[in-house]
């Protein structure tokens, strides 16, 4: 069953389609916001539940294609469904064609015809040439480009609604209990601290704020699965604008090479959650060349957005 917090896709009017719960919560350098759906739940970290299609221009990439119908002859869409009148000589026409002044005669043979000789039927004529058929051809039209796309030339695009599935739902936890534990071991050593808060105006909240105001010490906390070195990186500058020395604690006791030669220099604080028994901050942790393509970070903040609103874990 879906939740409150579920992301559903957003379809414009013009047949657009957008998640933007998650491009508010992404950064430039991220993937589309339904390549990282799409990520995680091959992950199994989020579930999908189909909710329907859209099509794709080839020419221009633009979504929301328009369906319509062309003629087969000469691809004008400018064919439309008429009462036609058939002659046995094999003419076919509007019924305006073959009005004379007593009855009707055919345009093409010059047959003057009783009522009973003439067959009426409904078919497409196109105004763009002289053709007259019983079924049209589909096409999509571009709203874009204008281009007439035949529907197996589209481009198909399967829209879902994504959940947090239980295998999320477990990292959530761990990340939101490291996020507590760092907040108590720093409100032992007398801090004053506060869960997801923006720093000085920053856009972006960071996970665990300290403070002694007495001894004017600043301290900010990261909470990440396997912290890599980009990641790090911007997070110590960012420490360094706003005056607070750098906490980063991973949940998974792994961190990049880089980032924990960047702790032996006492750039930064890292620490590893060991989330047995009540849960507790150690130092020890294991350093890697390379941590993967994944950026916990960006499925921290994806993650939130799929919580009821409202929920905080504020202390």
């Amino acid at each position: 069953m879906l939740e409150d917090g579920a992301v559903e896709p957003d379809i414009a009017e013009d047949g657009s389609v957008s998640y933007s719960r998650v491009a508010d919560l992404l950064d430039e350098p991220d993937d589309e916001p339904a390549a990282v759906l799409e990520r995680f739940a091959g992950r199994d970290v989020l579930d999908q539940e189909f909710v329907s299609k859209v099509y794709v221009c080839p020419d221009c990439g633009a979504e929301g294609l328009q369906y319509t119908t062309v003629c087969p002859a000469c691809g004008d869409p400018h064919a439309v469904e008429t009462e036609v009148i058939e002659h046995a000589c094999g003419y076919v026409g509007p019924e305006s064609e073959f009005d004379a002044d007593d009855g009707y005669r055919c345009p093409d043979c010059e047959q003057d015809l009783e009522s009973v000789d003439i067959e009426k039927k409904r078919r497409y004529s196109c105004h763009g040439c002289p053709e007259s058929f019983d079924v049209p051809d589909d096409r999509l039209r571009c709203r874009e480009c204008s281009s007439m796309v035949p529907p197996l030339e589209a481009i198909e695009r399967v829209l879902y609604r994504y959940d947090v599935a239980d295998e999320g739902e477990a990292w959530l936890g761990r990340q939101k209990a490291a996020r507590r534990t760092a907040a108590a071991a720093l409100e032992e050593r007398r801090f004053e601290t506060e869960v997801d808060v923006a720093v000085d105006g920053a856009s972006r909240p960071v996970h665990v704020l300290a403070e002694d105001r007495l001894m004017g010490e600043r301290r900010i906390v990261a909470i990440h699965e396997m912290p890599d070195a980009e990641t790090v990186d911007a997070f110590v500058a960012f420490a360094a604008s706003v005056d607070a020395h750098p906490v980063v604690v991973t949940t998974s006791g792994t961190v990049e090479s880089d980032v924990a030669a960047r702790a032996e220099r006492s750039e930064l604080t890292v620490l590893a959650f060991d989330d047995g028994g009540e849960g507790s901050l150690v130092p020890e942790y294991e350093a890697t060349d390379s941590v993967g393509a994944h950026r916990s970070g960006l499925f921290q903040r994806l993650t939130a957005a799929l919580e009821v609103p409202g929920r905080s874990d504020r202390r």
